[in-house]
């Protein structure tokens, strides 16, 4: 079983797609049998992603895949300040919306933050673009992304806001390809899994909510919420170039005379 699953990543994928989601409501329908007045949206959404990001770490280590996908650090230093500016993100989050959390709610939209970053970053930016990166860089990094944007839009089935949902498939596409893009150029997933934490922690501080968003808000902040991904994106576009530039620049200069 397990090479199997080393060899095909793409069931590797879906194993730990549907066994993460099969274990995490388990123990949502296990502790709700105790307490019905519990639900995920409020209540249970951290557990939930800290049994995703569990059961996704846990996975790509019993198949010895994670150095493969980029559980490993990056080369330099310098792949971790480059992605400074798009900082621009979870700052702007900060300034648009402020804080609406309560400090006795802090740790658990942290553990939601990391869940979702570890388990996210796993499934598409490190199992599913090995198992797409053979058919080329642009559709590697379309073809997860377009998947991760529509995995945010079951979002609408659990009590989200269908607005918001909207506008989340279209940013969580672009990010995704911006993030795909940055694993590439970095050739980790680590700083990718950092930005990702940071991003989500502010907006679940801001908003006070485990990612499933029941709120209304206004169009103009999901705008430029969709734009700044876009931006993003574009960025990492441009980080990954030079990074290709750096690397066919030390082969050449590897290269007998």
């Amino acid at each position: 079983m397990k090479n199997f699953l080393y060899r095909h990543a793409l069931a590797l994928f879906l194993v730990v797609m549907f066994g993460r989601v099969i274990l995490g409501m388990l123990a949502v329908k296990g502790i709700q049998l105790i307490d019905p007045t519990l639900s995920i949206q409020k209540d249970l959404g951290w557990l939930v992603m800290l049994i995703y990001a569990s059961f996704t770490f846990l996975a790509v280590k019993w198949v010895k895949v994670d150095k493969e996908i980029g559980l490993t650090m990056p080369k330099s230093s310098k792949d971790w300040y480059a992605w400074i500016p798009t900082l621009i993100i979870p700052l702007t989050i900060v300034y648009l919306l402020g804080f609406n959390s309560t400090w006795g709610h802090i740790p658990l939209l942290l553990i939601a933050a990391v869940g979702v970053a570890v388990n996210e970053e796993i499934l598409f930016r490190g199992i599913l673009l090995r198992a797409i990166l053979p058919f080329g860089k642009t559709v590697a990094i379309i073809v997860p992304s377009l998947l991760f944007g529509a995995a945010h839009l079951s979002n609408i089935f659990v009590g989200g806001d269908v607005t918001f949902a909207l506008f989340q498939f279209g940013w969580t596409f672009f990010s995704g390809m911006a993030l795909t893009t940055m694993v590439l150029a970095n050739r980790s997933l680590l700083p990718a899994i950092a930005f990702h934490f940071v991003l989500d922690a502010t907006e679940y501080a801001a908003t006070g909510e485990f990612g499933v968003h029941s709120v209304e808000y206004s169009i103009k902040w999901l705008s430029i919420l969709f734009f700044l991904n876009v931006a993003f994106f574009l960025y990492s576009l441009y980080m990954l170039k030079k990074s290709n530039t750096k690397s066919q620049n030390l082969f050449m200069a590897g290269m007998p005379k």
